[in-house]
């Protein structure tokens, strides 16, 4: 920052490291109990706040001599719970950097690849330095400065492709040279690098190129290169022709419709959105486009490879605002709940293809097995993580890597006693004391914390299904997610939701968190129905057709498809025909979970007539000795619902679980598994 040319005297560290928090959060309030965190830790001397004023006041005084190219000043406001910088992000260097990289990707997308290539150009010939380096003490100025980094290697791949694809070979190979020995697992970045030495007569060097990748992935993570490094390795092998410089072909210009508009029409944010915010920026869904070869071919593979996603737009949004806040302010939670098939495992894989580049996602899920351990998906979680940033875990405090040795017996060989981390001796299966469980927490969450420093999506699927431990776990995770660029992605069916004690508890916490969102996904509606029917078929189903799908289904994509999937096998040519074995097989063991009071009201409900009354339902439940309470579970979990035709009669709310119920009845076998002959595929 700078007055007449001259660098702006900032003061001392703590508050130069307040003034960069909030310039990260510019135009956004950052609340006080944040900035104390973030700057003085989690044990703040007692005048931290007075020092905060204090650090604000000189703060003001020194912004208010700061006279921006428009003729105004940066404003340091005080609004509850805390403080806001007023700036336009024009004046923000980074803001400025982030702003062009975005605009210089959307015109490569729409094929004005020369002047993508020089808004980039531009871009990156204004980085100079690490960002925040003075402020590396601060885990929020390391946060920020790795987000920026992963967009500068974003920015440096897009600059090189657009050079590669205007046959500038030259330009790129030294700067590309230069980060690939910086970044050795970058693969995009490698084949950029390979495609540049290829073109330049280097094939021997792009084969070694690649080769030492290959050992510096196995080394470090323990994988092969991905499918795309590898099948630009073969093209390379046996010199295809698709890697040579092919002419460009004329691609009509997106604002030939507006001479003279100095705005490039792309897809995007509109403006004065959260592109010119400052914000982070998440995309819409869009087609990915492949580095090399044939473009157009490439993205109708892939999109032929994607499952179908219909109905759910204004969730995915949703998602994705909780994704901007996530990684530009501070963490938060997302919380999808729905019945089983509703689509949420479609949903949050949407949301993971969609977002920018440089964002890690990282999945695990909630085991149906009776013999799964304590703290399964934690285990998963962590093991995920050890292998996507083993030099952050290996650099843990021994406190926590040895606590986590419960867990992950692994995690503490160097340090530990060997036989204190014997796979087959796990001691999380030992009773443990209260205060003992409660490090074990604690130093899963400081793992965590302490690890994930880029923008990351955590997944945790099925929590409806974890042990008590881990969603005691949850909630205590829940409450220090704030410190991290992390979006917190839990998912949940709605009938053990609405039942289940222990996981009430670990939402109530969710949700009372500070912008925490909970995401209901409904069934989808027949514009939705009729959209998937036509992409599955091909074609769009006759009137008839769809109305009968549509009701049977109501609006589950998991049914649907699967109906979808046996017509065109020729397995149910008719719609309306019983239920297909194999399904309800399956719908009969997502039914095993319930408490037997439930699966006993849906056994009456299903032989009686359609729309059974609620009194006789319970009269014979007394009759047997069952509690009416199950009616009520029944009902709010989703299962059974009002019958509009009169208030004291009940329906399924899906006409399938009825008629898989009713099949089970008159077939009395073991339910079947869901990996049978006929399988839905991913629907949303």
């Amino acid at each position: 920052m700078s007055v007449d040319s001259r660098p702006l005297e900032l003061g001392p560290p703590r508050q130069r490291a307040v003034l960069a928090l909030l310039l990260i959060g510019a135009g956004s309030v950052v609340s006080v109990d944040s900035i104390i965190t973030q700057i003085w830790g989690d044990t703040p001397p007692a005048t931290a706040n007075a020092t905060l004023q204090s650090y604000v006041s000189r703060l003001r005084k020194l912004l208010a001599d700061c006279v921006l190219p428009d003729g105004g000043s940066p404003q340091l406001l005080y609004q509850q719970p805390g403080y806001a910088l007023v700036i336009d992000p024009e004046h923000v260097d980074a803001h400025r950097f982030e702003r062009a990289v975005q605009v210089g990707g959307r015109l490569a997308q729409t094929g004005s690849v020369e002047e993508a290539h020089a808004v980039l150009s531009s871009a990156l010939g204004t980085w100079v330095g690490t960002p925040y380096e003075e402020l590396s003490a601060y885990d929020f100025a390391v946060q920020e400065a790795g987000r920026l980094e992963q967009l500068r290697l974003s920015a440096v791949e897009s600059w090189a492709q657009c050079a590669l694809r205007l046959g500038r070979e030259e330009d790129v190979l030294h700067p590309l040279a230069v980060e690939a020995k910086r970044h050795p697992l970058r693969e995009r970045l490698i084949g950029l690098y390979m495609h540049a030495q290829y073109r330049l007569g280097r094939q021997a060097d792009a084969l070694w190129t690649y080769e030492d990748t290959r050992r510096a992935l196995a080394d470090e993570i323990g994988a092969d290169p991905g499918k795309a490094l590898a099948a630009l390795h073969a093209a390379i092998l046996r010199q295809d022709c698709s890697l040579d410089r092919a002419p460009e072909v004329p691609v009509p210009d997106a604002r030939a419709d507006a001479p003279g508009d100095p705005a490039p029409r792309v897809a995007g944010p509109h403006p004065g959105t959260a592109a010119e915010s400052g914000r982070i920026t998440i995309p819409q869904p869009r087609p990915h486009t492949g580095q090399w070869g044939d473009t157009a071919v490439r993205q109708r593979s892939e999109e032929a490879a994607q499952p179908v996603f219909v109905g759910r737009d204004d969730e995915l949004r949703a998602l994705l605002d909780c994704a901007a806040g996530a990684f530009h302010t501070s963490g938060r939670v997302a919380f999808v709940v729905g019945e089983a098939g509703i689509g949420k495992t479609r949903l949050v894989s949407e949301l993971t293809r969609t977002i920018t580049d440089g964002v890690h996602a990282v999945w695990t899920s909630c085991s149906e097995s009776e013999d799964k351990p304590d703290y399964w998906p934690w285990t998963m979680l962590l093991r995920r993580l050890s292998v996507l940033w083993p030099e952050r875990v290996r650099r843990l405090p021994d406190w926590v890597r040895h606590s986590l040795a419960r867990l992950l017996p692994e995690m503490c060989s160097d340090i530990c006693d060997p036989a204190d981390h014997e796979p087959s001796a796990r001691p999380v299966t030992a009773p443990m004391s209260k205060g003992d469980r409660f490090t074990l927490h604690d130093a899963v969450c400081q793992a965590l914390l302490r690890t994930v420093r880029e923008p990351t999506v955590l997944v945790v699927e099925d929590v409806d299904r974890a042990d008590a431990p881990s969603l005691a776990l949850l909630r205590l995770f829940v409450e220090q997610l704030r410190s991290v660029p992390v979006l917190l992605v839990v998912t949940t069916r709605t009938f053990q939701l609405a039942h289940d004690a222990e996981l009430r508890r670990a939402s109530a916490v969710i949700l009372q968190s500070l912008d925490a969102r909970r995401i209901l996904l409904n069934p989808l509606d027949v514009s939705a129905t009729e959209s998937l029917a036509k992409r599955t078929l091909g074609d769009s189903p006759e009137p008839h057709l769809l109305e009968m799908l549509h009701r049977r289904t109501a609006g589950n994509p998991y049914f649907l498809a699967y109906l979808l999937h046996a017509r065109m096998q020729e397995l149910g040519g008719d719609p309306d025909a019983g239920i297909p074995h194999e399904l309800a097989g399956v719908v009969l063991q997502r039914l095993s979970g319930l408490p037997p009071g439930v699966r006993r009201v849906l056994e009456l409900c299903a032989v009686m007539a359609d729309g059974c009354e609620q009194r006789a339902l319970e009269e014979a439940l007394r009759h047997e000795g069952i509690s009416t309470d199950s009616v009520l579970m029944a009902l709010h979990g989703g299962l059974l619902e009002p019958d509009p035709s009169g208030a004291e009669r009940l329906r399924f709310v899906h006409p399938l679980v009825r008629e898989a119920v009713r099949h089970d009845l008159a077939n009395p076998r073991p339910a079947l598994s869901a990996a049978d002959d006929v399988t839905a595929p991913s629907v949303g």
